[in-house]
């Protein structure tokens, strides 16, 4: 049946449908880059928290120390998104609940930066990354990199921040 005869209720649902087909089908394990392709590590993790820190004591805010515990769901999502070439948070409640961080919390991703302080400066520019990152009930950062050298964005990042 065309989408011309659809009521435009039935249209917008069998467009979703169909998107959600597509993204299905774009996350295929196949499509995946094996997990032993990536390397990943959290070795810019001090120096995030000392560029955040410095970005939130100039806006009035304390600022943020590396949890080491909390590397580890930044290093999980990293890896996922490295692996699907796509920036995606996944279900990011569970995750820190599994990861014993339940509550306040927020996650920023980015892909094609090959470097810690570029990665931050492009989070202080989009809107939505620059809030999490001055959260104000915000005390503790993990920071994990995941990179897939030639495949999709090369170099995926992945910060978490709780109070």
């Amino acid at each position: 049946m065309a989408m011309t005869n659809l009521s435009p209720i039935r249209a917008a649902c069998a467009v979703t449908a169909l998107a959600a087909a597509l993204a299905a089908c774009a996350l295929q394990p196949e499509k995946r880059v094996p997990r032993e392709e990536i390397s990943v590590s959290t070795a810019d993790a001090a120096r995030a928290a000392s560029l955040i820190s410095a970005y939130r004591v100039s806006k009035g805010l304390s600022p943020v120390r590396v949890d080491a515990a909390l590397n580890a769901p930044a290093t999980e999502q990293a890896v996922a998104v490295a692996q699907y070439g796509k920036l995606t948070h996944g279900n990011f409640s569970a995750r820190m609940e599994r990861y014993g961080a339940p509550g306040a919390a927020a996650e920023n991703l980015s892909a094609g930066s090959s470097d810690v302080a570029d990665v931050i400066n492009r989070w202080k520019r989009s809107s939505g990354h620059n809030r999490n990152m001055l959260l104000p009930d915000m005390r503790r950062i993990g920071l994990a990199k995941a990179t897939s050298p030639g495949k999709g964005y090369g170099s995926y990042w992945a910060l978490v921040l709780a109070n």
